[in-house]
């Protein structure tokens, strides 16, 4: 028996869809914005690939870039020296900064030292009398980069105007950050300060290589000369500094042609100072970092669109088994003249075949489409201009996966179509052809469409397992989905509503009309409202724990870096704007020198290690005291809040963080010497801790008791609760003017800043959760439009019984709305369980959900569900009484 179908399969599949093409091709807009949407992510991944390969010296500006938190050996100085090259170098650190709009009023003095100068004649003038009129200064953290050399190599800095990139060096000028300089109302010829030096702002900076527009949400970038900063006095004072080398080489130059050849130079200068974080990047290392960003955000957003396509193709197969059901009698007449069960089946087929080809089709080219507009989405979040070009590889994967999991969804309603007999020609009865299909086959079939979504997955993320854990985590949250639908549809049937209304009984009795698909309908939606509300939730849930951390009497302002002799002083200036201190916290820097009695540069040649490189060579910053804060607490051995002094076989008992005595594999009795400028003090761990580092105050890995550091060289950290805005950026301009310093942290600059990353991010995961409702509102068009027979039947009768057109919209109003209902409330009510699970198990927060925002969204789903009934029933009210009678030829 052949697979392929004979010609007369052909002839009848193609006169029996011609007379209701429409309503087959609705049925295939199930799978339409699922493919959109793979096809759509594919593409934009392939586009940010190509575009990475391409441009990757750009985005790096040079060959190899070295990076390193303190000034460099002479080991590693003499390394760089010899490779020769064209070589530039940047000090990057952050700095409060002040910025002067030309010429503006305002009431703040500002006090002039005699050795400053006011370059580039911008016209602003100060007085030195609080009260006078003076220009308003504007203070902000900001992101300093301070550059030596013709950086960028390969690329460019883009400014505006264009040749600010090129004189700031030789002008001694200042290039601001866009998003600041438009916030602050700044113009190119405007001043700022940093530290003690005044410098002209020579243009508006809008790019800098390998850094995305995302950068400023961290901080404003202002890009200085580096000569500049040996005037700042920023660095006197052991302020945390990058410091970076960029070299580029000749193409011709000989043993750095190739890649390989640049990863070994790379790796051999990382091994010169293995006791210092040397950071080498190259080329290579950066495409691959960028990859390695862009497969993970492509997966993840990948995901949702395949959540759509699934749910379009479930919404197939549910339209297909009713299509089939309606068909029993046309099959049964069939098998009666002398048609083969094979040729049914292929009949069938064909159309089904089809739909998914034609779905995917229209699918694949709408995400063409779609993926012109993506970019937009995720345009702050990339540091290059996206070239874009026809990714066939996208088109063809996202093609092939809406045909084949369309087609597998509808296997087991198309296997029915063998258990329909012949005797259906002469008997009216209410066949189940899914009902007699033999639990093997079912089975069977099951079996194999997980392995179809697992093989697809597996192409998609690039991985088996996880592939596997997706399609189990998929198939439970369908059944989760699937079962709280049907049971708030069982709940709806059990409600006594004889007492409502003739207009609402019937609404809501339509839902249980005979092949309903309430369920798969509700799911659908429900699907749809669980990812953007699960997706608000968190969302929502972050800011508040910002939120409730900076508010009440937490502090809302930091600084840090503060020396000793200053911290009398930035008390004085606290006071006068009715600030009131919270904390003054002395810090401490030291190396880890000895774990155990090992030496730190045994324990990175022992290959058998699981300890952390991180946590072996980072500079560990401490503070010392008595009690533990709120935001510790012991969860095993004993504080010890006071010890003696450093001596010669005195060992300190020390409390670590929990999370930082994982990495470092250390537990309670451990030992570790530590080197404190040239100081080795002894210790041992007396205890862990559980601290919280989220919250807006100085938390420490590493907590020494009273009486052992009070001596060394420190510098502080003072938290503060303002009264006011106003005090909080009167405060930061009289700190900064005096103490350049020392920096601070604006806390509710930081939550604005997050606030706008979140949104961001959202609006991208929001968007892509508009697709699965696109989805689930065709899936309730296709199922309106394959009941369409019956529905003209019960409102034709309706209407013979004397029903007016105004209770006929009346019932399909309720019916309508009913179902809009139940889907939003199933997909609320998940997320609102998957939200109080984050928020106990993960956030350690109140569930407290924001139910206005969620009402809106519910509200426009049971619109557009509304508007999709009603579109599609329009022809349904207009059928006359006659048409009841001409059903039977349908």
């Amino acid at each position: 028996m052949t697979l392929l179908p004979d010609l007369f399969s052909l002839k009848t599949a193609w006169r029996d869809a011609r007379s209701q093409y429409r309503t087959l091709l609705l049925y295939c807009g199930g799978i339409v914005a699922g493919v959109a949407a793979l096809v759509a992510i594919l593409s934009f991944r392939n586009d940010v690939l190509l575009t990475v390969n391409d441009q990757a010296r750009e985005l790096l500006g040079a060959d190899l870039e070295i990076a390193q938190s303190e000034p460099y050996g002479d080991p590693l100085s003499e390394a760089i020296d010899s490779l020769g090259g064209r070589q530039a170098q940047a000090l990057e650190f952050s700095s409060m900064v002040l910025y002067r709009p030309a010429g503006a009023e305002g009431a703040t003095g500002v006090t002039r030292h005699e050795n400053e100068d006011d370059p580039g004649n911008t016209g602003a003038h100060e007085m030195d009398t609080e009260g006078s009129e003076g220009p308003v200064e504007l203070t902000r953290l900001s992101q300093i980069r301070a550059i030596e050399g013709e950086f960028p190599f390969y690329g460019q800095i883009l400014t505006e105007p264009a040749e600010a990139a090129l004189s700031y060096q030789s002008e001694r000028t200042a290039l601001v950050d866009r998003p600041l300089m438009t916030q602050f109302g700044l113009n190119v010829g405007d001043s700022i300060r940093v530290g003690n030096e005044w410098l002209r702002i020579s243009g508006m900076l809008l790019e800098f290589p390998g850094e995305s527009a995302a950068f400023s949400l961290i901080g404003p970038r202002v890009i200085i000369p580096r000569d500049v900063v040996a005037g700042t006095g920023l660095l006197d004072r052991g302020s945390r500094v990058q410091y970076k080398t960029w070299l580029a080489f000749h193409p011709e130059r000989e043993g750095l042609q190739t890649e390989e050849e640049l990863a070994q130079v790379a790796t051999e200068l990382r091994e010169l100072e293995p006791d210092r974080r040397t950071r080498v990047t190259t080329v290579a290392s950066r495409k691959q970092d960028f990859s390695q960003i862009i497969d993970n955000l492509s997966r993840f957003l990948g995901m949702v669109g395949f959540i759509a396509l699934m749910l379009g193709a479930l919404g197939v197969a549910s339209a297909v088994y009713v299509y089939i059901k309606r068909k029993s009698t046309t099959v049964a007449t069939l098998r009666c003249l002398g048609a083969s069960s094979r040729q049914t089946i292929h009949i069938f087929i064909i159309q089904v075949a089809g739909i998914g080809f034609i779905g995917a089709f229209t699918g694949a080219i709408l995400g063409l489409f779609v993926q012109r507009f993506l970019p937009m989405l995720f345009t702050d979040f990339l540091p290059f201009e996206l070239t874009q070009q026809i990714s066939l590889t996208a088109l063809l994967l996202g093609f092939l996966t809406g045909v084949v999991i369309s087609f597998a969804l509808a296997v087991l309603p198309l296997l029915s179509i063998t258990n329909i007999p012949p005797l259906l020609t002469i008997r009216s009865i209410d066949f189940s052809p899914l009902a007699n299909v033999t639990k093997r086959v079912k089975s069977g079939v099951f079996v194999g469409v997980m392995v179809i979504v697992t093989g697809i997955l597996t192409l998609l993320l690039n991985s088996i397992w996880a592939a596997l854990l997706f399609t189990f985590g998929l198939m439970l949250a369908l059944l989760i989905l699937l079962g709280t639908s049907i049971l708030f549809v069982r709940m709806t049937r059990l409600l006594r509503i004889q007492s409502f209304s003739y207009i609402w009984r019937q609404g809501i009795a339509n839902m249980f009309r005979p092949n309903n698909q309430t369920a798969v309908l509700v799911t659908t939606l429900g699907m749809g409202m669980l990812l953007i509300g699960a997706m608000y939730l968190s969302q929502e849930m972050i800011l508040q724990r910002i939120d409730f951390q900076t508010g009440g009497e937490q502090p809302n302002l930091v600084f840090y870096d503060i020396q000793q002799d200053q911290t009398e002083q930035i008390t004085a200036l606290a006071e006068d704007v009715d600030a009131r201190i919270q904390d003054v916290v002395p810090i401490v820097s030291m190396r880890l020198a000895q774990l155990n009695g090992r030496s730190i540069r045994e324990i990175r040649e022992d290959t058998t290690r699981q300890i952390s490189n991180w946590a072996l060579s980072r500079e560990y910053r401490v503070t010392y005291r008595e009690h533990l804060t709120d935001t510790e607490t012991i969860i095993e051995g004993e504080w010890i809040g006071r010890a003696e002094g450093i001596g010669s076989g005195v060992t300190v008992p020390v409390s670590l963080a929990q999370n930082i005595a994982e990495d470092l594999q250390a537990g309670i009795g451990d030992t570790l010497r530590f080197d404190v400028q040239g100081v080795p003090v002894d210790t041992y761990v007396a205890s862990l801790r559980e601290v919280d580092f989220q919250r807006p105050q100085p938390n420490f890995f590493l907590l020494f008791p009273s009486g052992v550091l009070e001596s060394a060289p420190q510098f502080f950290a003072m938290t503060l609760r303002t009264p006011n805005e106003n005090a909080t950026a009167l405060l930061q301009q009289q700190v900064v003017r005096e103490h350049p310093n020392v920096s601070a942290i604006d806390i509710g600059l930081v939550l604005e800043s997050v606030q706008t990353f979140l949104d961001k991010i959202a609006m991208a995961i929001q968007f892509m959760g508009l697709f699965t409702i696109f989805t689930g509102l065709i899936v309730l068009a296709s199922a309106i439009a394959i009941s369409r027979f019956q529905r003209i039947r019960e409102l034709v009768l309706l209407r013979t019984l004397g029903a007016t057109r105004k209770q006929i919209r009346g019932i399909q109003l309720v019916e309508y709305l009913w179902l809009g209902a139940l889907a939003c409330l199933t997909g609320l009510m998940l997320a609102y369980i998957a939200g109080w699970l984050l928020a106990w198990f993960y956030f350690d927060l109140i569930f407290v959900p924001d139910f206005p925002a969620l009402v809106v969204a519910s509200l426009v789903v049971i619109g557009l569900t509304l508007t999709v009934g009603f579109i599609n029933m329009r022809g349904v009210l207009k059928s006359s009484p006659l048409e009841v009678l001409r059903l039977n030829s349908e």
